[in-house]
C-alpha cells in the first residue's frame, strides 16, 4: 500500500477547476503539467458508458437545460468551454501512468463497468506516494459494494456534515483514506484515523492559510481548485 504520510498532498479538484474549465480534457491536461500529486474527477454513467461530469443538471456546465441521464447522446453535449463531455476512457488514456487519479463516483449503477474499464489498462508499478487510482464517493454503499466485488484499487468514503458511524464503515470498507468537507472536518477524528493508519483529505480548500492549518493538524492533503497556487506553497 502507498505511504500517505510522507508529504502534504495537493490534488487538483476536477482537474484545476479554478483555473481552467472543470472536468475538461483541457483542464486535466493542464493539471498534468503542474507537478501536483493527483487529479480528481467525477464520473456518471449513461447507458453502458462512463462520462466525466459533476452535475446531474446540465445548466451550470453547459448553459442549456436538461438532465445528463436523460440526454439522448452524451457525446453531443458541449461544455461551456466548447469541449464535449469527456469519457472516462479519454481521461484514463490521458493520465494513465503519468499522475495518480482520484475517480469520484457521482452516479454509477453498474460498478463492474468501472472495474472492467480500469482492468483494460496495463499494470502499473507500485505507487511511491498516492495510489495510481483512488475511487471515492459520497455513496458509501457504492464503496462497500466495490469492496464486495474485490476491487483491486484503494477506496475512500467522502463525508459532508458531521461524520457518524465511522468505525462500522471502517470495518466494512477498509478504506485507504477518508475525505472530509472543509466546513465540517474534525481534527480529533483526523487524529484518530491517522492513528489507525488512515489518512484524511479535505475538500475544497482554496485558501493557503486554511491549508496550512489543516496540514498542522495532521490532514494528509487537500483538494483545491487552484493547484498551481497551492503547489508553490506546498511543493512535493
Amino acid at each position: 500500500m502507498a505511504d500517505f504520510s510522507a508529504n502534504f498532498y495537493i490534488i487538483g479538484h476536477r482537474g484545476a477547476a479554478g483555473e481552467l474549465f472543470e472536468n475538461s480534457l483541457e483542464g486535466i491536461e493542464y493539471a498534468l503539467t503542474l507537478g501536483i500529486d493527483m487529479i480528481e474527477i467525477d464520473i456518471r454513467q449513461h447507458s453502458s458508458g462512463l462520462w466525466v461530469i459533476h452535475d446531474h443538471d446540465l445548466e451550470r456546465l453547459t448553459g442549456t437545460a436538461g438532465l445528463f441521464e436523460e440526454h439522448a447522446d452524451p457525446s453531443a453535449i458541449r461544455l461551456l468551454n466548447g469541449e464535449p463531455v469527456p469519457t472516462l476512457q479519454q481521461v484514463l488514456d490521458l493520465t494513465w501512468g503519468k499522475l495518480p487519479l482520484n475517480i469520484e463516483i457521482k452516479a454509477v449503477d453498474d460498478l463492474e463497468l468501472l472495474l472492467d474499464q480500469l482492468a483494460g489498462y496495463p499494470r502499473l508499478p507500485p505507487a511511491k506516494s498516492l495510489p495510481w487510482i483512488l475511487i471515492s464517493s459520497f455513496n458509501h454503499k457504492a464503496i462497500a459494494r466495490l469492496r464486495q466485488l474485490d476491487c483491486p484499487w484503494p477506496l475512500a468514503p467522502i463525508s459532508t456534515g458531521i461524520a457518524l458511524q465511522i468505525q462500522a464503515e471502517l470495518d466494512q470498507i477498509a478504506p485507504s483514506s477518508w475525505h472530509f468537507d472543509n466546513d465540517y472536518v474534525e481534527f480529533d477524528l483526523v487524529r484518530e484515523l491517522r492513528e489507525q493508519g488512515i489518512p484524511s483529505f479535505v475538500f475544497t480548500v482554496n485558501s493557503v492559510e486554511r491549508a496550512e492549518v489543516l496540514r498542522q493538524h495532521g490532514v494528509a492533503g487537500i483538494f483545491t481548485d487552484f493547484p498551481s497556487k497551492m503547489i508553490e506553497i506546498f511543493p512535493t
